[in-house]
C-alpha cells in the first residue's frame, strides 16, 4: 500500500464528551498511519473543547478549532476547509472504528475509485454490536448502474431486514476521493437541519466514476442515533422537512434520476411520507387546515404527487388512499381517518 497516500478524518463535534477520546483513540491507532485528524468543535456547551484540546497535545497528526453552533453540515464543511488529504473520511465522535478501517477501505480503492464503502456494527449502551450491512450481496463495485444506491437513499429498508436500518445516505463509513469532492464542489447544505448528509451523497453518488462497497464492517455504529425524529419535532415539521423535498426534487431533476421507473417511485412515496408529516402537523397548529393543504397541493413542491394524479403510481395501498382522500378534499374524513389511523 502506497502510505503517500494522505486521509484527513473530520470529526463533526457537538455536546459529544461522554464518547470523543474513545472515538478519537481508535483513530489514532489505525494500523494505517499517514492521517490528519480534524477534531471541529461545534459551540459544545460541555467538556467536548478542553477535550478537543487536550488531545491535540497527545498527537501532531491532530487539528483543531472551534466555531460557534452552527449545525453539522458547517462543521463538517468547516473541516474539508482545513483538509489537506488526498481522501476525506467522516466520523461521527459517539462512533468508533475498527483498527483496521483505513487500511482497508484504501486497500478496497482503486484509481477509478471514487468512493469506497463499508459497511457497520449497530451498538447499543452494553456495547452489544449487530452487523448491518448496507447490501447483502458480496463485494460490490458500482458505475454504470447505481440504482440499488438511489433506492437505498429514499427508502432506507431496500434490500435490508430487521427493525433498525443503518442506509446508505450516512457520511461514515465511507472515504471520498478529496479531489473528486472538489471537482463537482459537493458540500453539506446548512440550510438542511436533516438529511443533509443523503442529499449529499445523492449527488456524489452519481458523479462519482467508481463506487466500492466492501461488505466488511469496519464502522460502529451507536443506536441511541435512532430516534423517532419526526414525531419529537411534529410541530416544527413544515420547517425541518419542507426543504429537504425541495433539494430532493432539486436532485431528482438535475440528475435526471426521474427518468428511472422505480427510482421516480420510490420519489414519489418518499415525497409522500414528508407530505402527510406536513399535513399532519397543519392539523395541530393551522387554524386553516384547509386551505394550506390545498396551497401545498398546488403551489408547492408536493404538487408533484397530484399532477397527473401521479401518486396512483405508489405500490403503497395506505398511502394511496390518504392521497386520494386529500385529493378529493375529502378532509374531515382525512381528520377521522388519521385519528383511527394513528391508534
Amino acid at each position: 500500500m502506497n502510505l503517500k497516500t494522505k486521509v484527513s478524518v473530520i470529526l463533526p463535534i457537538y455536546n459529544a464528551d461522554k464518547y470523543l477520546e474513545k472515538c478519537v483513540n481508535t483513530i489514532i491507532n489505525q494500523t494505517y498511519s499517514n492521517l490528519q485528524i480534524i477534531l471541529v468543535d461545534d459551540g459544545s456547551t460541555d467538556n467536548s473543547w478542553d477535550i478537543c484540546q487536550s488531545l491535540k497535545t497527545k498527537d501532531k497528526r491532530i487539528s483543531i478549532m472551534t466555531q460557534n453552533n452552527s449545525g453539522v453540515s458547517v462543521a463538517r464543511n468547516s473541516g474539508m476547509d482545513m483538509a489537506d488529504g488526498d481522501w476525506i473520511m467522516f466520523v461521527d465522535p459517539d462512533d468508533y472504528l475498527d483498527k483496521r478501517a483505513i487500511e482497508i477501505l484504501l486497500a478496497n480503492a482503486n484509481s477509478q475509485t471514487d468512493i469506497a464503502i463499508c459497511s457497520c456494527y449497530g451498538v447499543d449502551e452494553n456495547a452489544m454490536s449487530k452487523k448491518r450491512a448496507h447490501f447483502f450481496e458480496d463485494n460490490q463495485t458500482f458505475n454504470k448502474n447505481k440504482s440499488d444506491l438511489y433506492l437505498q437513499l429514499l427508502n432506507s429498508s431496500y434490500k435490508q431486514t430487521g427493525s433498525v436500518f443503518t442506509a446508505i445516505g450516512v457520511p461514515w463509513g465511507k472515504l471520498y476521493r478529496f479531489s473528486f469532492l472538489k471537482k463537482y464542489s459537493l458540500r453539506f447544505d446548512p440550510s438542511l437541519r436533516r438529511m443533509q448528509d443523503n442529499i449529499f451523497n445523492m449527488y456524489a453518488f452519481y458523479f462519482a466514476r467508481n463506487i466500492n462497497y466492501i461488505d466488511k464492517s469496519l464502522y460502529f455504529y451507536r443506536l441511541d442515533h435512532i430516534t423517532d425524529y419526526a414525531k419529537r419535532h411534529r410541530k416544527d415539521f413544515p420547517n425541518i422537512f419542507k426543504p429537504i423535498a425541495v433539494a430532493r426534487t432539486k436532485g431528482i431533476y438535475d440528475l435526471k434520476l426521474y427518468k428511472n421507473y422505480k427510482i421516480y417511485d420510490f420519489y414519489l412515496q418518499e415525497l409522500a411520507g414528508i407530505f402527510f408529516g406536513v399535513v399532519n402537523s397543519l392539523m395541530i397548529t393551522s387554524n386553516d387546515f384547509s386551505n394550506e393543504v390545498n396551497h401545498l397541493k398546488v403551489n408547492s413542491v408536493f404538487k408533484e404527487l397530484f399532477k397527473n394524479k401521479k401518486y396512483k403510481r405508489i405500490t403503497n395501498k395506505k398511502i394511496r388512499l390518504k392521497l386520494f382522500i386529500i385529493d378529493n378534499n375529502l378532509y374531515k374524513l382525512y381528520s377521522l381517518a388519521y385519528n383511527l389511523w394513528k391508534k
